[in-house]
């Protein structure tokens, strides 16, 4: 299973995710995890974000920065996104990746109140049951239950730890959901 995280500029948010989804699932599981942003970044690290990631016992999983690719929304078998408002510019541009593609948040609470039964259904089968709830109408405007804040390039150490706590939760419910096909 490959699953991408996508942010803005791949600088902050989405290589917290792809770290915590990394660090969840272990070294010898058949999911792997890539970050990606919309705009691409500097590929920098800010040194507040690498503060705070120790402080947390998080190590970034790869370079950040990576700029979005069409081939990466197609080989992902599922796309999380940081912001309703990114998932909506990249489904506009590309509709076909819109079954597979989810804000982080979304995901985590649609798959927590439709728990996987990998004994009776593939990961496709209860990925396309979570997409099968939903309207296109759900991406219009913002929604702070699906959007994960971004603390920017200058953020402070304290602003990072409130991101990652703030993500930390949702990172622990897609790892314990998607683990459900590994076992």
């Amino acid at each position: 299973m490959n699953v991408l995280v996508v942010c803005f500029a791949n600088t902050c948010r989405s290589p917290v995710v792809e770290a915590f989804l990394a660090r969840g699932f272990g070294p010898d599981t058949p999911i792997a995890v890539r970050s990606q942003g919309l705009a691409g970044g500097s590929g920098a690290t800010p040194e507040a974000l690498a503060t705070a990631l120790t402080a947390k016992g998080l190590a970034l999983a790869s370079a950040p920065g990576e700029r979005l690719t069409r081939e990466a929304t197609h080989d992902a078998d599922l796309v999380l996104f940081l912001e309703r408002a990114l998932l909506r510019e990249v489904v506009v541009a590309d509709p076909s990746i819109w079954p597979k593609s989810f804000t982080l948040r979304e995901f985590a609470r649609r798959g927590w109140l439709n728990p996987p039964a990998p004994d009776v259904e593939s990961f496709e089968e209860w990925r396309a049951l979570l997409h099968a709830q939903r309207q296109r109408t759900d991406l219009l405007g913002s929604d702070a239950s699906d959007d994960v804040s971004d603390p920017g390039l200058q953020g402070s150490v304290e602003a990072f730890e409130a991101m990652i706590d703030a993500i930390a939760p949702d990172c622990r419910k897609v790892v314990a959901l998607l683990s459900a096909w590994t076992r």
